[in-house]
C-alpha cells in the first residue's frame, strides 16, 4: 500500500530538520572543544597554560635548546668564513 504524498512529503521534511538540527549541534560541539577556558585560571594551569594562554615553563628542554643554539651559531661562522 502506497503511503499519501503529504505524508512523504512530511516524513522528508523531519528528516531534513533533524539532520540539519545534528549538523549544527555537531559544529557547536567542534567550535567549543577548540576553545580554552580563558575565565578560570585554575583550568588552564592544569592543561599546562598560564593566564594568557601560553605554555608554563620551558617549550624545550634545557639541553635540547642548547643543542641547537650551537648549531646554528655554527652555521653562522661557517657561512661568514666561506664568503
Amino acid at each position: 500500500m502506497r503511503h499519501s504524498i503529504y505524508i512523504q512529503l512530511a516524513t522528508l521534511l523531519i528528516k531534513a530538520e533533524l539532520k540539519r538540527e545534528q549538523n549544527a549541534w555537531l559544529r557547536k560541539v567542534r567550535r567549543a572543544q577548540y576553545e580554552l577556558p580563558l575565565h578560570s585560571e585554575h583550568l588552564l594551569r592544569d592543561i599546562g597554560l598560564d593566564r594568557t594562554g601560553r605554555p608554563l615553563g620551558e617549550s624545550l628542554p634545557v639541553g635540547n635548546k642548547a643543542e641547537r643554539r650551537v648549531t646554528l651559531m655554527r652555521r653562522i661562522f661557517r657561512t661568514r668564513l666561506s664568503t
